[in-house]
Parts: structure tokens; C-alpha cells; sequence
């Protein structure tokens, strides 16, 4: 079997696993044993049991994988793709869509004439590096690439907070980029600092990075890094001073459109990731969208994603605006 047909047919057996639930039918495809396997196994279970605690089911799914990238050696393949994938999810007579974009990397071992998965893991995903305020974040893309025939928005800070307005462009950016602004390897933060600002919150300029919160774009694009560092935001957000004089909630039920959820993944204390709530569902829990593994109306708590960890936690903010 030629690796093409084998990894689309292992994405699949992926889709109709969450469909109905037997991940078994994904174990001929491992090569058990395997550190890489065993993580990738425990997220599908994991995300299983998080979605029936939550009384969702899932209604229909759809997928395309297309490969990005692969080095071939004798017995053994790296390949990248990337993986869009759709989901329509039913909660107490409701349905709502979910949509992810992941780049996905496999280790591929041949064996016999046989293909097995010897590694599974998120490329370029949730977790992210914290990047200390004397390093700055590097730009991979101007966005215009990554924005070809897409109406541009540019909205400028006029003081207060439309959530709606902010909902909007985390609606319509969500899966490309704004060619207005730059785009980084971990665009999260980058990401909801636009939306909170087309939502109407004016920058706080400066000339200093540690200062402020603001990026200038065109010739010479620089930018603070409460504009672009997770944890860097997440204290400005908990300051609770301007220019977004967000206040802190105790529990993400609290939450209503327009507002940003911070993650501490390891728990650390640091923070690594940002979304904002765009939707809530019907047990009147928050749905988000974000940037760097691009997501729409992803359930909240990220108990799917390959950052998960066990001592994982959250910060919470209402966005009152200036």
C-alpha cells in the first residue's frame, strides 16, 4: 500500500471512530508501544469521554487532509499534513458546528510491505513556549500570502467594548489572517489582541515593548508584548486596568461572548494560551475560537487538545472596555 492511501485511510477510521465511538478500529494502524502513540491514543479517548460528560453527541463530521511536507528514508516516513476538520454537535435539541485546523505530523515505519504509525502529534499546536519579555516573537508570514482575495477589515479603537463587533472578526479570521496585520509561528495572543480591537478597545501606545498595548504595522511592524505574548496579556487582562479593564471571573459559566478565557497548561503559573468566546451552548457553556491550531466554536476547556495536562488551568475575563 503506497503511504497516501494508508494515512487517508487512517483519517478515516478517525472520523468514524468519533462518530460512534470504537476507537478500536484505530489500533491496526499503531505500532504499539510507542510514547507518541500512546499520547495521540489517550487525546481521541480522552476528547470521547469529555464529549459524552457533556451530553453532546456528534451528528456528522467531515474532513480533508491534504500533505504538506515528508522525508522519506529506507524503512521510515515524517510526514506533515494539514487537517481540516468539520463537526456538527447536538446538545439538548440544539446543533452547533466545530471546526479545527490542525498541522499534524505522522512517523510512518514500513514494515513487510506494511505501514504502521509510530509517532502521532500536533505540529505548531496549543502548547506554546512562553516567550520572556527580553525575546521577541518572530514573524513567519506577512498574512497578505495567507489572505489572497479576501476582504480586508481594519477597525480602529474608538473606546468601550462592542463584543459583538468582536465576535464578528474572530468569525471571520478564524481559520486565515487579517493581511493587515503580521502573522506569527504562535499566533494566539496576536490573534485575540485584533479581536478585542476591532471589538473597539484603542491601543495603548508607546515606545517601549514592555509597555503599552499596541502593535504598527507596515515598514518597520513592531509591537508590545502584551500584544503578542500570552502571558503578557493575561496580565494586563488581570490588572484589571485599561485599556481593556477586563474583570476577573471565578468560572467560565460566567462568560458571555466577546470574552477571553486565558490557559495555564502545565499550571505553572505561566500562561501559554488565549481564545475568546464567541457562542455558548446550550448548558450555557462558553464555545471559542483561536489561533494557532485555528479553531470555531471549540468547546472551552481544551480537555481535546495536545497541550492537555492534568494540572491545567484557567483565568477567566469580562471585557468592560475603556
Amino acid at each position: 500500500m503506497e503511504w497516501r492511501e494508508f494515512v487517508q485511510q487512517y483519517f478515516q477510521a478517525v472520523h468514524q471512530s468519533s462518530m460512534d465511538g470504537r476507537y478500536e478500529r484505530l489500533l491496526p494502524f499503531y505500532c504499539t508501544g510507542e510514547s507518541g502513540v500512546q499520547e495521540e491514543w489517550d487525546r481521541l479517548n480522552r476528547e470521547k469521554r469529555k464529549t459524552e460528560e457533556r451530553g453532546v453527541k456528534l451528528l456528522a463530521v467531515q474532513g480533508q487532509v491534504t500533505p504538506m511536507c515528508w522525508v522519506d528514508t529506507d524503512a521510515t516516513m515524517e510526514i506533515t499534513v494539514q487537517w481540516q476538520e468539520n463537526k456538527t454537535l447536538g446538545i439538548k435539541h440544539t446543533k452547533y458546528k466545530e471546526a479545527n485546523k490542525r498541522l499534524f505530523q505522522l512517523q510512518l515505519l514500513k514494515t513487510n510491505e506494511k505501514w504502521s504509525i509510530i509517532g502521532a502529534r500536533e505540529s505548531n499546536g496549543d502548547q506554546k513556549l512562553v516567550v520572556e519579555e527580553e525575546e521577541e516573537p518572530v514573524i513567519v508570514v506577512s498574512g497578505v500570502e495567507d489572505a489572497i482575495d479576501q476582504p480586508t477589515l481594519i477597525v480602529h479603537g474608538a473606546g468601550g467594548y462592542n463584543a459583538a463587533n468582536a465576535v464578528a472578526y474572530a468569525e471571520r479570521y478564524w481559520n486565515t489572517t487579517n493581511p493587515v496585520y503580521p502573522r506569527f509561528p504562535d499566533d494566539c495572543t496576536n490573534f485575540i489582541s485584533q479581536c478585542l480591537h476591532a471589538g473597539g478597545i484603542p491601543m495603548l501606545m508607546s515606545k517601549e515593548m514592555g509597555k503599552g498595548w499596541w502593535i504598527r504595522t507596515g515598514k518597520g511592524t513592531s509591537w508590545s508584548y502584551s500584544w503578542t505574548v500570552a502571558h503578557s496579556l493575561y496580565l494586563l487582562l488581570k490588572s484589571g486596568g485599561p485599556p481593556m479593564r477586563a474583570v476577573t471571573k471565578s468560572s467560565a459559566a460566567e462568560l458571555v461572548p466577546g470574552d477571553i478565557i486565558c490557559y495555564d497548561f502545565n499550571g505553572d503559573g505561566r500562561f501559554q494560551h488565549n481564545t475568546i468566546v464567541v457562542a455558548k451552548d446550550a448548558n450555557q457553556m462558553p464555545l471559542v475560537n483561536a489561533h494557532t491550531t485555528d479553531s470555531s466554536m471549540r468547546y472551552w476547556a481544551y480537555e481535546d487538545s495536545t497541550a492537555y495536562t492534568p494540572k491545567m488551568r484557567y483565568a477567566f475575563f469580562h471585557i468592560r472596555g475603556v
